[in-house]
């Protein structure tokens, strides 16, 4: 998140990246409304030189489970959809995406002036920034304990090393 927006994510923490993750993970599944993914979200308050800076690390599947024999409105199983590939193009379209939302829904509630926002849309290095190079094996399950206790911790602040992403 660009410096000047982070004040008001420290007050008011948003779900847009989880929802904007979510939609293109259905999309590239080729899975219905009704598929839901799985992530766990911690949010930092700090970077590594204990300056403030608001960020977010989420582990997050790649792909969606989809609701499948529905009987009385109650799905009796869910069937896994893996998604496509993250490429560096799908990657810069979810910060973007994202970016659009965060700066409409900041001018929506007042937080910021409609001016401004157009104003940062116009920005060539908008200070979005979206990492998705660390990726843990479905079979790995040491691998993915230590990414979430990594996050974790840093989230206690006990360890203020190199941030997980």
């Amino acid at each position: 998140m660009p410096k000047r927006l982070r004040w008001y994510l420290e007050r008011e923490p948003r779900d847009i990246l989880l929802r904007v993750i979510e939609a293109h993970l259905r999309r590239g599944a080729g899975a219905g409304s009704q598929a839901r993914f799985g992530a766990v979200s911690f949010i930092h308050r700090f970077g590594a030189s204990l300056n403030r800076h608001v960020h977010y690390h989420c582990c997050v599947i790649d792909g969606v489970f989809e609701p499948v024999e529905e009987a009385d409105d109650v799905p009796q199983s869910v069937r896994f959809r893996p998604a496509a590939e993250l490429t560096p193009e799908a990657l810069a379209a979810i910060a973007e995406q994202v970016r659009v939302r965060v700066l409409r829904r900041f001018a929506r509630s007042g937080l910021i002036e409609p001016e401004d926002v157009r104003e940062m849309l116009a920005w060539e290095n908008s200070g979005f920034s979206l990492d998705a190079a660390v990726c843990v094996g479905g079979h790995d399950r040491a691998g993915l304990e230590r990414l979430l206790r990594y996050c974790a911790r840093l989230l206690h602040g006990r360890s203020m090393g190199r941030c997980c992403r």
